[in-house]
């Protein structure tokens, strides 16, 4: 299984400073799972129909919610 926060180094960029993928104790992914709109099964955002969902906080608009996945995919 892959994990989107696992770099190619081997670090997680889901802000933990460490080695390999941790999940549930992922700031990032903790995040996600807040969100009202993800799907239970995976990272799917019902609201905007797109893969990535970002979280309760970075969705209120279209704007926000694309600033917030352009800055997960920055980290």
């Amino acid at each position: 299984m892959h994990c989107k926060y696992l770099a190619k180094d081997g670090m997680c960029t889901g802000k933990y400073p460490g080695y390999a993928c941790i999940k549930k104790h992922c700031v990032s992914y903790k995040e996600a799972q807040n969100c009202q709109f993800r799907e239970a099964m995976g990272d799917y955002c019902r609201k905007y129909s797109r893969f990535g969902c970002v979280g309760r906080d970075s969705c209120q608009t279209l704007s926000d919610y694309l600033l917030a996945v352009a800055e997960e995919e920055l980290a």
